[in-house]
């Protein structure tokens, strides 16, 4: 068994939702995807990079970071976190050799998009 050196926890200092798509159907019948609040957990958060690129031509910006949480088995690439007024996608998750102790989330948050309010946030 390899050993894990553990995360000094007083790193993990901030609150960061964690939101999950679910159907819910509509008034006129018809079914529709939106996103509902599954957790919340504390987080670590460090940006890893950011890059500038031309969308219809406009400059736009991508800020990629790095989420560190302790380990949350159902969590998936599908998922999507949200911290104070930022929307994060999940681009990939890590678990730390592999010990379900800690994982690494590497996500982007794209700046000049318009970032969805839900209900209850």
């Amino acid at each position: 068994m390899r050993f894990v050196k553990p995360i000094d926890p007083g790193r993990l200092n901030q609150r960061v939702m964690i939101y999950g798509y679910r159907d819910v159907e509509t008034e006129l019948g018809a079914v529709r995807s939106e996103l509902s609040p599954i957790a919340e957990v504390w987080a670590e958060i460090k940006p890893v990079r950011g890059e500038e690129f031309l969308e219809y031509y406009r400059e736009a910006n991508k800020l990629q970071f790095k989420v560190t949480i302790r380990y949350y088995p159902s969590l998936t690439e599908k998922h999507v976190l949200i911290f104070h007024d930022r929307q994060f996608q999940i681009d990939a998750i890590i678990n730390l050799m592999e010990a379900n102790l800690y994982q690494e989330i590497y996500c982007t948050e794209a700046k000049d998009r318009e970032v969805v309010t839900y209900g209850n946030t």
